[in-house]
């Protein structure tokens, strides 16, 4: 049984001391907040979609609204906005990740958008330059999603209107994603007053209390050695997710905030031990021959969220992820694409090959490199 966790587990340091915090809006905020920039903390950065595009909604008085988003992007990260009954388009990526400016241009003319999400994709710098200005032209609202980011590094952080941030997926939380508002983002949000929206959903029935502690406890059992298998789904309806269970309440939880607090002290030492960790599973898998990958230069000058691999072909990387499954090494696949791009496969060729063909594994600092190396030695 491998001793490498999907999700990172937190350090006995952290549950020790949590209860000693109680810090406000902005001292959460420290790592992440620059400039004159607004933040506001939700539970799931799906939650940060939904107010952003509520707020549009409300502040232009229209019954519903186009967001274009990027055709390589979670499925499961789009249920708030789908509650919310808006409009879908996907662009295209090309081969580097970046925008097909080309095509975006022509989907202008069916209808500009009123949202433009983009994505830092495991935690690298995506930026588009053109997509700032089809933005600004089209007065649109920029939201740069940095949910794969650990925190604002060069190129990451300082484009959009909106800035995205989802602690909870890099962290040992239960949940907990950051909201910035920029002034200066290709829409100059200057006096704009979000904060009654946010009041607003902060008035709920729902209690993250169960589903906070539920965590608590499954983490502190696998911090005792209590594992269990890996689910050995198939390729790619792998439903793995890194703390991905839905959360009704769209607020942070009392108890991620405490724990956050005390975690944010470590956020460099956590970026080393990443990138570390990336380099290990680099250099382990390369001794395999079976396991023909490709190491993706996602980790490469920049803290990973997930060390990524690609194979040459579907059936290769199929064959590669039920052989690591069965050997209950934490391999996953990435994203759970949206239905409307999965049927429109000719314009979204790059996105459906990436997900075909793309092995994932986690760098959390929960695992190093000898718990690496040790649950890879069982595939001799």
């Amino acid at each position: 049984m491998t001793n490498i966790t999907h999700a990172p587990l937190p350090s006995w340091k952290y549950l020790a001391k949590m209860l000693l915090s109680n810090p406000t809006n902005s001292e959460l905020a420290g790592p992440w907040q620059q400039d004159n920039e607004k933040c506001f903390w939700f539970s799931r950065s799906s939650w940060s979609l939904y107010a952003i595009a509520l707020y549009r909604i409300q502040k232009f008085n229209k019954k519903n609204i186009l967001i274009w988003i990027p055709g390589y992007f979670c499925n499961a990260s789009l249920a708030s906005l789908r509650e919310l009954g808006v409009n879908f388009q996907f662009y295209p990526l090309l081969s580097n990740g970046k925008p097909d400016i080309e095509i975006c241009e022509k989907m202008l003319k069916s209808h500009p958008p009123d949202i433009i999400i983009f994505v830092h994709f495991f935690g690298k710098p995506f930026y588009s330059k053109d997509l700032v200005h089809l933005a600004k032209n089209n007065n649109a609202w920029l939201v740069e999603d940095c949910a794969h980011c650990l925190k604002p590094e060069k190129g990451i952080g300082n484009i959009g209107d909106f800035v995205l941030y989802s602690q909870h997926k890099s962290l040992s939380l239960p949940d907990g994603a950051l909201m910035l508002m920029r002034n200066d983002g290709p829409s100059n949000l200057i006096n704009i007053n979000f904060g009654d929206l946010y009041r607003s959903l902060s008035i709920t029935n729902f209690s993250s209390f169960y589903y906070s502690f539920k965590w608590l406890a499954k983490r502190i059992l696998q911090k005792l050695g209590v594992r269990s298998a890996l689910v050995n789904t198939d390729f790619l309806n792998d439903s793995t997710e890194i703390n991905s269970e839905f959360i009704s309440n769209p607020m942070m939880s009392y108890l991620a905030r405490k724990m956050l607090m005390q975690i944010i002290p470590d956020l460099n030492m956590e970026m080393k031990v990443r990138k570390r960790n990336a380099l290990q599973w680099k250099l382990s898998l390369e001794s395999y021959p079976y396991a023909i990958l490709d190491t993706l230069p996602i980790f490469e000058n920049h803290t990973p969220y997930l060390a990524g691999f690609q194979a040459a072909t579907k059936h290769q990387a199929k064959k590669i992820f039920h052989c690591l499954r069965d050997a209950n090494i934490p391999v996953t696949t990435w994203p759970d694409l949206p239905h409307e791009v999965l049927s429109d496969p000719l314009i979204h060729k790059v996105s459906i090959e990436m997900q075909n063909t793309r092995l994932f594994f986690p760098v959390h600092s929960s695992i190093n490199s000898k718990k690496i190396m040790k649950a890879l030695s069982c595939l001799q």
